[in-house]
């Protein structure tokens, strides 16, 4: 793998660390039982906020755009999807966060609870495997030893 792509998926790998992290420290707020800290989930939401937006501008700019540009035409057409798929899930958790933001927390927390749990569920799920795809993508392609042309994208594991 040359450095490039190394960097491209530290910095990936960095950018999921965090969001991981504030979802992580959400949901040990949501526990079965636990009081409603509306104060703490609206830091929590605006930060992963903050946090995927950063995210999705630096998989959309610095990958996503130059794999459909410049890149291989065979992997042009998934990373259209992929930058589809980010988009939809930032859109996602935009309503969310606004959605939440009406002081309803306290409210209605059960229901909030639940949203919630879902909502960090389908984020894990979206950049588990966003990574898996990139990993593939932007790895050279592996070359045959007999016929010495191209025989899969990726490392070889």
């Amino acid at each position: 793998m040359d450095m490039l792509t190394q960097r491209l998926l530290d910095i990936f790998d960095g950018h999921h660390r965090r969001a991981t992290a504030i979802m992580t420290a959400q949901r040990a707020l949501l526990v079965p039982g636990s009081a409603p800290d509306p104060a703490a989930q609206a830091r929590h939401r605006w930060e992963l906020l903050r946090v995927l937006v950063e995210f999705q501008i630096f998989k959309h700019r610095d990958i996503f755009d130059p794999i459909i540009k410049q890149g291989d035409p065979r992997m042009a057409p998934r990373a259209r999807v992929l930058k589809a798929e980010c988009a939809e899930l930032g859109a996602e958790v935009r309503a969310f966060v606004a959605g939440w933001s009406d002081g309803s927390v306290d409210r209605d927390w059960d229901r909030f609870r639940t949203a919630t749990l879902a909502l960090i569920a389908k984020v894990e799920r979206g950049l588990a495997g966003q990574r898996q795809a990139l990993a593939t993508m932007v790895a050279p392609p592996v070359r045959s030893p007999v016929a010495n042309g191209p025989v899969a994208n990726g490392p070889i594991r």
